[in-house]
């Protein structure tokens, strides 16, 4: 068992193969308007985490509207653009990692945290 740690704001231990012992963390992914993504990571960086940020299009309602030209053509785009940013907690911080970026956001944004278990981190 490799014992290097990683930067996360607790101490992580990486296997050399998969295990089912490390069950105790889960990975944050938070789905935002571009200009959100400024207010979520300073709530996380003030927390002590790091995050890796994913740029992203998805098919939804909701259309972006696009002005060509002088303003003669706009275009419903097929697509809306969003960000992804992901980072991974300990189980027992998500409720409070969450009520931090909710503030931070304010209002209703629309924006989306999805919340999956971190079976193990295995060093490649």
């Amino acid at each position: 068992m490799v014992k290097d740690k990683m930067n996360l704001p607790f101490e992580v231990t990486y296997s050399e193969a998969p295990s089912s012992k490390s069950r105790t963390m889960k990975r944050l992914a938070v789905l935002v308007k571009p200009e959100n993504v400024d207010a979520i990571v300073t709530a996380l960086r003030d927390g002590g985490l790091d995050a890796t940020i994913y740029d992203v299009k998805g098919a939804s309602k909701t259309k972006e509207r696009v002005g060509s030209g002088r303003g003669s053509v706009t275009v419903d785009m097929a697509y809306g653009t969003r960000k992804v940013i992901a980072t991974v907690v300990k189980s027992d911080d998500v409720n409070n990692v969450v009520g931090k970026m909710k503030k931070a956001l304010g209002g209703d944004t629309g924006a989306v945290v999805m919340i999956s278990p971190v079976d193990d981190l295995v060093r490649l």
